[in-house]
């Protein structure tokens, strides 16, 4: 009873702040662009199937639609009124959204090569983790990627004191070891953590994460993969050799 009581006291808080994502729509957010941009910059070529968790009235999911046009998207939230909106504005063939969380059993057989957090982890509580981790590591394409966009620590914890009125119902700190953790469950290698200046120095933390389950088998792979490659490797050799040996004579020219 009491966790039913919990979430529809979060769904109540979302759906009473609606207005604020369609603000973000209508205006420029340097939070969304920041994160727009590492998307961009990190998403796996060309993906077919992507998700997008906590997607609100569904901004940045039909970005992903008009960049990806061939793919086919999905965005979930646990606001009834964030749905009901983002079916209003931007819901088609390719571009679908569902009212609901996610665990290993939300979906049946679908997999994805893309799955976007945007300033979304943050608010799953730690007991929640687990769920959201199995759900990952069985939803994950190989080759495929999750990228997350969080407000670090010292971001909560400044605003938890200067700004209370801003804090969700749930509002986790991500530290890098929470990332560990979230890799080690899902299968998945830290391929970015990198910090951002949104509106102030280091407030959040764009992570990207990969699942690659022939890394073994590339890693261990004696042929380079292309001419270019192997060139710079010979180039490289001959320049470790010249250094080492300008060095060998320059202390044994001082050492005697």
């Amino acid at each position: 009873m009491e966790e039913r009581s919990n979430r529809e006291n979060v769904v109540s808080y979302y759906d009473e702040h609606v207005q604020h994502k369609l603000n973000d729509y209508i205006k420029v957010n340097p939070r969304i662009e920041f994160a727009w941009k590492t998307v961009l910059d990190n998403a796996p070529a060309n993906p077919l199937h992507i998700l997008e968790v906590g997607c609100g009235m569904g901004n940045v999911s039909s970005r992903m639609h008009k960049h990806w046009p061939d793919a086919t998207i999905t965005g979930i939230d646990i606001s009834t009124l964030s749905i009901q909106i983002a079916q209003k504005l931007f819901a088609n063939d390719q571009l679908t959204f569902r009212e609901t969380i996610l665990t290993p059993d939300t979906f049946k057989n679908e997999q994805f090569d893309l799955i976007v957090f945007m300033d979304v982890y943050e608010h799953i509580a730690v007991a929640d983790r687990s769920d959201v981790h199995a759900a990952l590591n069985k939803l994950l394409k190989n080759k495929g990627r999750i990228i997350l966009t969080v407000p670090t620590p010292h971001n909560l914890k400044w605003s938890l004191i200067n700004k209370p009125e801003t804090m969700q119902p749930v509002d986790e700190y991500i530290s890098y070891e929470v990332i560990g953790k979230l890799a080690a469950d899902t299968g998945t290698e830290v391929m970015l953590y990198q910090l951002k200046n949104v509106w102030n120095v280091g407030d959040y933390a764009h992570i990207v994460l990969e699942k690659n389950d022939d890394f073994e088998a590339a890693f261990f792979s004696p042929k380079p993969v292309t001419t270019k490659q192997r060139t710079s490797r010979i180039i490289g050799k001959l320049k470790a050799k010249l250094g080492s040996f300008i060095r060998r004579y320059q202390v044994r020219k001082k050492l005697g």
